[in-house]
């Protein structure tokens, strides 16, 4: 095992930028050598996970703490042996009580599995196997803090990520959405779970997607996508040249109906934009955009049909010319 400083400054390197490659690498490489490694990762990433529930204990004021503590050490000089003995019993009894429970809470969350969520920012997260995946704003993941069976489960609780998982074809990699579920050996995949939808569209490799408990699944390849609408229990196979936009910040558009278009373009911008039915969407849509603004692209649109644009605030809506 290296020096415990600098393998502890590497992982915290690592932690603080999740996608420089070299730090994943370099960390991966010695997290493999021995178990004592892992072991040693796994403690320090379970208090970095933690932080955020630390904030309470963070903002207290020590030295104001221990002056208030030595002010009410001095008054108890004063007062009846009596008295003082039991305020020193109700003190060592508070401090017995948060020692205790501290350890009740680290012991809980050492064994359970562990979440991780976003709110309004994206966010990356690798797990004990390798695999890395990239989470989109208002999206939550539970996994264990190490895998040790025979598959390697976690859960997509909601929202949007994209996995690359580590090949391991002895140990198949699971996710569960819902009651669907997905399987893989070693790919890379973008899942989108919504209030009634579930999106997968496969990037690399192939994955078998099962919607619910019944049904046998299906094999989809690279470049093939599914929807299932897990309300009315249906499965469409819609174009997913989009689906990974909210991680490349690219849109492709190939021969695409204006109303398709549209559909994306809400998606991917959060606005509502509503096409209105006089607009004649016979020509395709051809263009591929990179971190483009919102505005940049319906100009583009305007500049290639016979439209005029409203835009209020979260609401554009889309006419003919008159």
């Amino acid at each position: 095992m290296p020096d415990k400083k600098i393998l502890r400054n590497l992982i915290l390197d690592h932690l603080n930028e999740p996608e420089n490659d070299f730090f994943y690498a370099k960390l991966n490489s010695i997290r493999k050598e021995s178990s004592s490694n892992e072991l040693y990762y796994q403690e320090i990433k379970r208090i970095w996970d933690a932080a955020e529930d630390t904030k309470i204990l963070a903002s207290i004021n020590k030295d104001n703490s221990v002056n208030i503590f030595k002010a009410k050490l001095k008054d108890q000089v004063i007062l009846k042996p009596s008295r003082s003995y039991r305020w020193l019993i109700s003190v060592a009894a508070a401090a017995t009580f948060l020692i205790a429970s501290y350890w009740f809470y680290s012991s809980n969350v050492a064994g359970s599995d562990l979440y991780k969520e976003t709110l309004s920012q994206a966010d990356s997260l690798y797990l004990s196997d390798g695999s890395k995946i990239m989470l989109a704003e208002n999206t939550m993941i539970k996994y264990p803090a190490s895998f040790d069976g025979a598959t390697r489960e976690i859960t997509l609780v909601k929202g949007k990520a994209f996995f690359k998982v580590f090949k391991d074809s002895k140990h198949p990699f699971q996710i569960a959405i819902g009651r669907s579920k997905v399987v893989v050996l070693g790919t890379s995949f973008n899942i989108k779970y919504s209030d009634s939808l579930i999106d997968l569209a496969v990037t690399t490799g192939k994955v078998r997607f099962t919607p619910n408990e019944v049904s046998t699944g299906a094999v989809l390849l690279a470049g093939e996508t599914v929807s299932y609408n897990f309300i009315t229990q249906t499965i469409d196979r819609p174009d997913g040249i989009n689906a990974t936009a909210w991680l490349t910040k690219e849109l492709h558009f190939v021969d695409m109906p204006l109303s398709e278009v549209c559909s994306q373009l809400s998606d991917y911008y959060k606005v509502n934009i509503s096409l209105h039915d006089t607009v004649r969407t016979a020509k395709k849509f051809n263009a591929h955009f990179k971190g483009s603004s919102l505005t940049e692209v319906l100009n583009v649109l305007k500049a290639t049909y016979s439209i005029e644009i409203e835009n209020k605030g979260d609401t554009v809506t889309i006419k003919s010319l008159k």
